[in-house]
Parts: C-alpha cells; sequence; structure tokens
C-alpha cells in the first residue's frame, strides 16, 4: 500500500504545482493584458492630442488671416464696436473706415500670451510681437533694465551685448565697442558669428556674453520675453510683467497693477497707461495700444506635457502667397497642467473635436 499512497502524494504536488503555474501566469497574462490595454489607451489619447491641437492651430490661424485686430486682441466675428451706439455687425470697411474697428468689442482672444481652450483638449496662448522686448532695436538702457532682473553681476555691460548683437549679424568684419568677431569667438572655443540676422530668441545664446546675461531666464522665458523681429514700440496691453518693468518709473507692483486693469479694460491710448500709473510719457520707451501682425502661438494638451511654439506672421499683401507665414517652430517641455487657467473662446468654430480614428 505504501507505494500507491506515495503515488498519490507525488499527484497531489504535481497538481498544486501546476495550479501554482497556471496561477502565475493568468496573473502574467492579466497584468500583459492590462498594460497593453493603458499603452492602446495612451496611444488613443495622444493621437486625440495631436489632432485637437492640429484643428486648433488651424483655427487660430485662420482667425489671424481673416479676422480683424483690435486694441482687445483678435476677433471672432464681425462684431463692431461703435462707442455708445453698441455693437452691430460689421459693414464694408469703405463704410466704417475709423468708426469703430480698433474699439473691443469684449470676445476678442488676448494676445498677452493668457491660455485659452482650444477645439478638445488642446490649449492654446497667443503672444502679440508688439508686447516682447525687441533686443534688436531698444536701447541699451531699457536692455539694462530688464537684465538687472536678473539681480547679478555681469562681466559685460548692456552697451557691450547690444554691439556683440550688432556684430554677429553684419557681414563686415569690424569691431564694435568692447565686441567680437570671428576670430574673438574662435578663440573662446565658440561658433563663429553667422553674419546674418538672428533667425529666433534662443539664438541669443550663440552670442558672446548673452548667455551668462540671460542666466536668470529660462529657455521658455527668453520665447516668452524676447523677440528679433523689428517692434520699434511697446504694445502695454500684451507685454508681460517683465517687459513692462523696462519702462521708466514701472516696478514690478506697478507692472503687476496695469495687467490686472487691462484685463477688465484695455488701454485705449499710450496717455491712458501713463496715467493710470501716474507716470509722464517718455520718448526714450515709444509705447502702443495695437497689436502687431505677428507673434506666437503656443499649443499643449490640457494635461500637460510638450508645448509647441511655432512664429507666424500675417501677409494679407502678400502676392499669391498665404495670408500668413510660419517663420519657425519650436517644442518645449512643460511637465505641469496649465487646465485650470484657460479661457473659453466665444466662437463656434471651437465647439466640437475631430475624433481620432481607431
Amino acid at each position: 500500500m505504501r507505494p500507491v499512497r506515495r503515488e498519490g502524494g507525488f499527484v497531489l504536488v504535481l497538481v498544486l504545482a501546476m495550479l501554482v503555474v497556471l496561477s502565475l501566469l493568468a496573473g502574467s497574462i492579466a497584468a500583459t493584458t492590462s498594460r497593453l490595454l493603458e499603452q492602446a489607451t495612451q496611444r488613443e489619447r495622444g493621437m486625440q492630442d495631436q489632432l485637437d491641437m492640429a484643428s486648433t492651430r488651424a483655427t487660430v490661424l485662420y482667425l489671424i488671416g481673416t479676422q480683424r485686430l483690435t486694441v482687445g486682441g483678435l476677433t471672432v466675428d464681425n462684431l463692431v464696436s461703435f462707442g455708445e451706439d453698441g455693437v452691430r455687425p460689421s459693414q464694408s470697411p469703405a463704410d466704417i473706415e475709423g468708426n469703430g474697428l480698433l474699439l473691443p468689442v469684449g470676445t476678442e482672444i488676448a494676445m498677452d500670451g493668457r491660455a485659452y481652450r482650444g477645439i478638445g483638449n488642446a490649449r492654446f496662448a497667443i503672444q502679440d510681437e508688439n508686447g516682447l522686448f525687441a533686443v534688436n532695436w531698444n536701447s541699451p538702457a531699457r536692455l539694462e533694465r530688464l537684465l538687472a532682473q536678473g539681480g547679478q553681476q555681469r562681466p559685460v555691460a548692456a552697451p557691450a551685448l547690444f554691439n556683440r548683437i550688432m556684430d554677429y549679424q553684419d557681414r563686415d568684419n569690424l569691431y564694435r565697442l568692447d565686441s567680437l568677431e570671428a576670430d574673438g569667438y574662435r578663440s573662446a572655443g565658440m561658433l563663429p558669428p553667422t553674419n546674418l540676422p538672428l533667425a529666433t530668441p534662443m539664438e541669443l545664446f550663440r552670442v558672446a556674453g548673452w548667455e551668462q546675461a540671460l542666466s536668470f531666464l529660462t529657455p521658455v522665458d527668453v520665447s516668452d520675453t524676447l523677440t528679433v523681429e523689428s517692434v520699434s514700440v511697446l504694445n502695454v496691453n500684451t507685454a508681460p510683467a517683465r517687459v513692462l518693468g523696462t519702462l521708466p518709473g514701472v516696478d514690478q507692483e506697478m507692472a503687476e497693477r496695469a495687467i490686472a486693469y487691462r484685463k477688465l479694460q484695455p488701454f485705449m491710448t499710450d496717455t491712458a497707461f501713463f496715467r493710470f500709473l501716474g507716470l509722464q510719457p517718455t520718448l526714450d520707451a515709444p509705447v502702443a495700444v495695437y497689436p502687431a501682425r505677428s507673434g506666437t502661438l503656443k499649443l499643449w494638451p490640457s494635461q500637460g506635457g510638450q508645448v509647441r511654439l511655432l512664429h507666424w506672421r500675417s501677409t494679407p499683401s502678400e502676392d499669391r502667397g498665404r495670408p500668413w507665414r510660419e517663420d519657425y517652430e519650436l517644442i518645449q517641455s512643460r511637465a505641469s497642467s496649465r487646465n485650470d487657467a484657460a479661457y473659453p473662446v466665444r466662437s463656434r468654430l471651437f465647439r466640437e473635436p475631430v475624433a481620432a480614428r481607431k
């Protein structure tokens, strides 16, 4: 009888071992299936996010190419303000020229970098070029006020930094004061100047002395603060606090106060801006209240993640061309979500997203 008991015990152990193996196999299959489902869900969500961002991008650029600008930003319909006579649908430009076209109507997309809800899960922000600090056009005094916000000592003064930008872009080998040309860059172990206009604000890091001067700014801050375009005025309705702080007499508290005010009512004239802050207008920093026909557009998913930044330029008079042009595009990393600060757009164009195919 003993052999029989031994065989029965062996069979029982074998059955238990098989059950353990099957349980482990089932658990592994379940975990793998769950992981594959999660990956498929993430891919689907990623495809939908990309589609929502592409749809939002096309819609915003369509508005930029077809709608007019007011002191309040980019309009989304054909309504025109007639002051005390209220808001009415626009007629032909010839009929209402100079009568209400620039007045805010209250439905505009602000061009001061604030976040808006796009199509689906997309978010976007438009920044007017006139609201940025033009490194090629502003005076060394204003550049000094900008760099002083970093609160650090710099081996290169603002006038020399300005001269180095000029020498980096011009085609001659003549030296401005305290500047460098190709041989100086090679001696410093840097790439020589391109002798071409700066393509993006990020190219400033290739100009001698500028990387250290801008060390208090992140790459995102650089694109949100500086422009390399030909901008000779500052739009106080769209400039961030850091740029407003470069105006003579404007400190951080005053800049924040002006931004809070313009969210309720844009400044209609430069005089109104200076009067609001209790300052006198100055010729050192020409001020405007109207946006430029160029700027940046940021797009990102509502859950956070990478931000796409493109530089756009309205070209309505370009012969046989598109109504806008995209000069460059950058990818920025952003880990946190900005969904809580997104404003709705008062336009039917931003209602329903296009569903991605599974």
